[in-house]
Order: C-alpha cells, then sequence, then structure tokens
C-alpha cells in the first residue's frame, strides 16, 4: 500500500492509540475531570479511528475495484490535512473549552468542525466523480 491510503491508515491507527488512552483515563482514574473528554474521546474513535480506516481503503480499493483511476490525486491529500486539522482542533478545543475558568471558548469548536465537513465533502466528490466517470 502506497501514498494517501497509507497516510490515512497510520492516522487511523494514531487515533486508535490516542482513543484508547483517552478511554482507560475515563474509566480507571478518578474525578469528575475524565467525563469532560466525551466528546474529544467519541469524535477521535469514531472520525479519527473508523472514518480515517474507511477513508484509507477507499482512496487505496474502491479505485482498483471499480477499474478506474481516482479522478483527482491532489483532493485527498487536501482532505487529509483539513480532516486531521479539523479533528485534532475540536478535540482541543472542546477539551480546554469544559474546564472551568478556562479561556478557550467552546464556539472554538465550530472552524474546526467545518475542516471536518469539508474534508468529507471533498471525499465523496473525489470518489463520486471517480466511479461515475
Amino acid at each position: 500500500m502506497e501514498g494517501i491510503g497509507r497516510l490515512f491508515f497510520a492516522a487511523s491507527l494514531f487515533y486508535l492509540a490516542v482513543g484508547t488512552a483517552m478511554g482507560f483515563a475515563m474509566a480507571f482514574l478518578r474525578g469528575k475531570w475524565t467525563l469532560r473528554l466525551m466528546p474529544a474521546h467519541a469524535h477521535i474513535n469514531f472520525f479519527g479511528w473508523i472514518s480515517m480506516l474507511i477513508f484509507g481503503f477507499a482512496y487505496s480499493y474502491l479505485p482498483t475495484f471499480a477499474g478506474k483511476t481516482l479522478y483527482s490525486a491532489t483532493l485527498p491529500y487536501i482532505h487529509f490535512i483539513c480532516s486531521n486539522i479539523g479533528l485534532i482542533g475540536m478535540a482541543g478545543m472542546w477539551i480546554g473549552s469544559r474546564f472551568p475558568n478556562s479561556p478557550v471558548s467552546p464556539k472554538l469548536v465550530w472552524p474546526f468542525g467545518a475542516l471536518v465537513i469539508l474534508s468529507v465533502w471533498l471525499f465523496i466528490f473525489n470518489i463520486a466523480m471517480t466511479l461515475f466517470q
């Protein structure tokens, strides 16, 4: 496996490790502070681990299975950058904004969420154009 698929698989494994560590902290460490990790933990596991794994699989194998070439070789790299910046930003803002007297506002989550949405739309567009060209 090469290229963008490998990057998405590597990111997926990274987020699996981070999500598992957060889950461990939430389960076994004491204090209400661990509950503040919940939104970040959920997104790191679902978008970070599972979605990145699916993106890597789709970019690596869907064009081959369909007997076509990927519509754009550049869009997956933009997708990768936007999705990772978006996810890390969202998780960071959720964690930072959930502590008392934090200077981080929960309103800072939305720009990073918009990056995640943009990245998913790039994926949908590129795969759809690949399959239906």
